[in-house]
């Protein structure tokens, strides 16, 4: 059962993010969704509580994404490849979903009153220092800063460089941009 549940849930999410991204956020409703995933406005709201709670958790999202690629990458003999693939993962949804998406994400999050700070507690901030801390010991980069600080102005810088992306109505590469920063910070 939970399968299907988790299966529903995912399904009115990615069509309501392909609706976003055809329509905008703005000119999409509820209705609009539960119609094109052919679910009553009740299974929507079983699943979340407004097309914000849906987006809110597109972040998270996208990370539980990235760490399952951890899983794929973990014969991987450099540390700092996996953590560039772990990054790109944001990077990539993104770009598939998106500035206007993008946009919309970052507006509910600045809205939103939870306690996460950011980026310590983001989902995949500890694999980060784990891997930079297993890089630095194997001499894959060479900083003069620990591990967290690292992974803190890694965090900082991609999440500037998406807003800035977004603002720009995506008008440059995003992947180029985000790993021109990423070999900077972390010296590669």
């Amino acid at each position: 059962m939970t399968n299907t549940i988790t299966s529903t849930k995912d399904m009115i999410r990615d069509t309501a993010l392909d609706l976003f991204k055809d329509r905008g956020y703005d000119d999409v409703t509820i209705m609009d969704i539960c119609k094109k995933c052919e679910i009553t406005k009740r299974t929507f709201y079983y699943h979340y509580e407004s097309k914000a709670d849906l987006l809110s958790g597109v972040v998270k999202y996208w990370g539980i994404q990235a760490e399952r690629l951890l899983h794929t990458f973990a014969s991987e003999e450099k540390s700092i490849n996996i953590l560039w693939q772990l990054m790109k993962v944001y990077c990539d949804k993104a770009v598939q979903y998106g500035p206007n998406i993008v946009k919309q994400v970052y507006i509910i999050t600045i809205q939103s009153s939870n306690d996460v700070h950011f980026p310590e507690q983001m989902y995949l901030f500890d694999i980060s220092v784990q891997l930079l801390t297993k890089a630095k010991k194997s001499g894959e980069i060479i900083s003069a800063a620990d591990a967290p600080e690292i992974a803190f102005i890694m965090y900082h810088t991609l999440r500037s460089i998406t807003i800035s992306w977004a603002s720009e109505d995506g008008r440059y590469d995003l992947i180029n941009e985000y790993k021109k920063a990423f070999d900077r910070i972390v010296g590669i």
